[in-house]
């Protein structure tokens, strides 16, 4: 089957009042959206939803109790040395990690100016073999 079916092919598997339905919907031009009416006109679907949820949340007694501790600032135990002695260390390997960062990068750097004048002299002694094997093969061909 190729293309829309048709009408006819359609209205067959219905009967008579559902036939003519199916018609008028099908001769319609302008198709009517509902959610406008069902959102309104300022407030929205989302403001709906937070009707919905505080309506919903109405019953539950424990939720508030919960935004209350949550609240409430706790007592920070006192570290122990243990704890200080780690974040120092911590401290510390922080400081090695940024001196070998800088090191890292120093190096590229440095291997990357090797590489660059390594390729420089590997050209000019291509180009100088290459003049030499033209001087000598000139020289012996005569």
């Amino acid at each position: 089957m190729r293309g829309a079916p048709s009408e006819e092919s359609i209205a067959q598997g219905f009967s008579d009042p559902n036939a003519k339905m199916l018609q008028r919907v099908r001769k319609t031009n302008a198709v009517q959206r509902k959610d406008k009416e069902l959102r309104g006109s300022s407030n929205g679907v989302i403001s709906g939803y937070h009707k919905w949820l505080k309506a919903r949340m109405q019953g539950i007694t424990w939720l508030p109790k919960l935004k209350i501790s949550s609240g409430e600032e706790t007592e920070v135990p006192e570290e122990s040395e243990e704890v200080q002695a780690l974040k120092a260390e911590l401290e510390r390997k922080r400081v090695v990690k940024e001196k070998f960062k800088t090191t890292t990068i120093r190096i590229r750097k440095e291997c990357d100016k090797l590489r660059d004048v390594n390729m420089a002299i590997a050209e000019a002694l291509e180009r100088e073999t290459k003049r030499s094997q033209k001087e000598e093969w000139g020289r012996n061909k005569l």
